[in-house]
């Protein structure tokens, strides 16, 4: 994902940190912190604690402090959220792409390559609320024993309130990030939950577009009830939910439609060939002006030695792409597929292969080019033609 750093990995799993979740942590730690009185009083009322000091912890930066505290923590449960996804996933024989911390939570990129199946996508999209909810009933118990043990009051020590804080605030808000997850609206958990168990019974377009429209129906409910209150924070959430479950349906729709679409339909029979001792630089003056992803890559006899693509020639500094050759840059792996497969399996083979153009074959002859450029053109045309 663009604009992201790798911060690390854990369990394979590439981890990266989107720079707009640098922004938010200031945010949250002020409406945290500002908000602290009132959340204590609600957590007074949740935890049955009696009446606390509110200004020891409201004095000078603590507030803020706190705010930035619970705000990490937060987010250290959204990553173990996502985690479980993963593991799940990986579990069921998914490739996990990476994890990625967002503005207002995170994403993992899951590959199924055809294999989910109704049973796959329940588990591993319930796995994530799942996570929340043990992560919040644990906080919560330890907010509990905190009250009970500690005889937490007006007087108490600033230890044992900050503990209180941390703990009842992180239980209460994962408690909540499990209850909004299993919503049965596209893109929450409780949408792919949902569409899981349909599948059961029905197709999977026709159980996409049965979840689809139940998360309209949320999306419109999020909308009137953010107009009457004036709640801009719900219309925002209306909206999320209607395109979400809008795109899921598209791209259900378009996966399933891609499969009985053969890639001799959309691949480009103008193939262009480049010599193994051409500079990089004059195969990405040629890509560009070709207008293609990729190109096979020929030796002095004109056999087929391997493919280059965009991506290989973006790998090759400008510096290095006046000396380097693409016979130097190819891995000399060839693979293909063939006439009769379809747009799908081009899909599915790019992505496990890690490239963006493959080479169609009849036989032992390259008839044409299939590309990620070409899969996108055929699902814009397919999305005009539906729409």
């Amino acid at each position: 994902m663009g604009d992201s750093i790798k911060i690390g990995s854990l369990a394979g799993v590439p981890v990266r940190l989107h720079i707009t979740f640098l922004l938010i942590i200031p945010v949250f730690s002020y409406v945290i912190g500002n908000d602290i009185t009132y959340t204590v009083r609600l957590l007074e009322t949740i935890y049955a604690t009696g009446e606390l000091d509110v200004s020891v912890l409201a004095g000078g930066y603590i507030p803020y402090l706190l705010g930035a505290a619970v705000t990490l923590c937060l987010f250290a449960a959204v990553f173990l959220h996502e985690m479980a996804h993963c593991l799940t996933a990986m579990r069921y024989g998914h490739r996990v792409v990476e994890v990625t911390l967002l503005l207002l939570g995170g994403i993992s990129e899951i590959e199924d390559h055809g294999r989910s199946t109704p049973k796959s996508e329940f588990w591993i999209s319930i796995s994530g609320p799942i996570a929340s909810l043990l992560i919040g009933i644990l906080s919560s118990a330890v907010a509990y024993a905190l009250v009970r043990y500690t005889e937490l009051s007006a007087e108490s020590p600033l230890t044992g309130l900050i503990l209180f804080y941390l703990f009842g605030y992180l239980g209460i808000l994962n408690i909540f990030l499990f209850l909004f997850n299993m919503i049965p609206a596209f893109p929450m958990d409780g949408g792919r939950i949902l569409r899981g168990l349909l599948s059961l019974k029905l197709p999977r377009t026709r159980a996409t577009k049965i979840a689809s429209d139940i998360g309209k129906i949320f999306a419109v409910l999020f909308a009137v009830a953010g107009i009457i209150w004036l709640n801009f924070l719900l219309i925002l959430i209306a909206l999320f939910i209607y395109f979400g479950a809008s795109q899921e349906n598209s791209m259900t729709e378009l996966s399933e439609r891609i499969k009985t679409i053969g890639v001799t339909d959309a691949m480009d029979g103008n193939v262009t060939y480049v010599r193994d001792s051409d500079l990089i630089c004059d195969v990405a003056a040629k890509l560009s002006y070709e207008r293609v992803s990729g190109c096979p890559v020929i030796n002095g006899m004109g056999h087929v030695i391997g493919m280059i693509s965009q991506k290989e020639v973006a790998g090759v500094s400008a510096t290095d792409a006046v000396t380097v050759t693409a016979g130097e840059v190819i891995t000399g792996d060839i693979f293909g597929v063939t006439s009769d497969a379809t747009l799908y399996d081009a899909m599915v083979m790019m992505s496990d292969k890690d490239v963006s153009a493959l080479p169609v074959f009849e036989g032992t002859e390259i008839i044409g080019l299939v590309s990620s450029t070409s899969i996108l053109r055929y699902s814009q045309e397919f999305g005009e033609t539906t729409g």
